[in-house]
Parts: C-alpha cells; sequence; structure tokens
C-alpha cells in the first residue's frame, strides 16, 4: 500500500468532520475573550466559564459545575481556587453535607461578571442571526440529543 493511499484510509478529513467543525465554532466563538477579557482582567476561559455558570447558579459545587459545562474537574478547581484568591468567588460549606463546598461569586466577582456579560452575550446574539427561528429551534434539539449521547456514554470512555 502505498504512503499516500494509507494516509487517505486512516486520516479523517477535517473538512468533514463534525467534532473539528464544533472544535472551530466554539474556538471562533471564545477567541475575542482570549484577545479583549482574558488580559485585560487578569481571567483565563475556564474561570470566566466557571463565573458564568455561578452568575446563573449560584451556590453549586465544583463537581455539579464540571456536570454543566463538561469542563474537567481539574480545570473547574484550579479556576475556583484563583477566582478565591483574587477575591471574586467565596466558597461556603454545606451545613447539610459538611463535605460539600457551596460556591458562589463575590460583589467584587459579580461585578466583573456584569462588565463582560454583555459583550459574551453578543456572540450567542451572531449564532442567533446566522439561522432562522426554526434551523435554531433544530439546531437546539440536535445539540441536545448530541449532549445526551455524550453523557450516556462518559461512563464507558476510556481515560
Amino acid at each position: 500500500m502505498t504512503r499516500a493511499r494509507r494516509r487517505d484510509t486512516t486520516l479523517h478529513p477535517l473538512d468533514r468532520s463534525v467534532i473539528h467543525r464544533l472544535l472551530r465554532l466554539v474556538n471562533l466563538i471564545a477567541k475575542p475573550f482570549f484577545a479583549h477579557y482574558g488580559r485585560r482582567h487578569d481571567l483565563s476561559l475556564h474561570e470566566w466559564r466557571v463565573m458564568m455558570v455561578l452568575a446563573n447558579r449560584p451556590g453549586l459545587s465544583s463537581s455539579e459545575i464540571c456536570e454543566l459545562t463538561g469542563m474537567h474537574l481539574m480545570n473547574v478547581s484550579r479556576g475556583v481556587r484563583r477566582l478565591a484568591r483574587l477575591g471574586r468567588l467565596e466558597r461556603r460549606i454545606d451545613p447539610a453535607d459538611r463535605r460539600r463546598a457551596a460556591l458562589a461569586l463575590t460583589p467584587k466577582g459579580l461585578a466583573l461578571y456584569r462588565r463582560i456579560a454583555p459583550d459574551a452575550w453578543q456572540r450567542e446574539r451572531i449564532v442567533h442571526a446566522a439561522l432562522t427561528h426554526g434551523e435554531l429551534a433544530q439546531f437546539g434539539r440536535l445539540l441536545d440529543k448530541l449532549l445526551a449521547g455524550f453523557l450516556a456514554q462518559r461512563n464507558n470512555d476510556k481515560p
């Protein structure tokens, strides 16, 4: 088998890969964050994602943030530690379960979230503008279906 032929049968063309295109879309959506907000506010993308979740659902644990975002526990834990060190997040021990830490943004963290969020939601509006109402509804259903499939599969995933 020639080298060119072997390459054709073993590699998946990126332009047809759904995963590659989804990752590209996520990167394009997140790109302005790196260019503007990360440096300006001394904030990583993982930290921002933790802040977005906690701004909408205060009191979650790190594990619950992982469940909602799909982020790795290590990235969430690092983000939580750094946000706490910078005074943007606070941990409270759950009185019902002393092993669980409930997380919430501090007033300083909430103020930073409110400064960045309007521009972040502009990215969402770009997605909405690119699709008709029906396409957007269908895209949402398809995303939910893909998420459900991956969530069902995750217990079988190899490290």
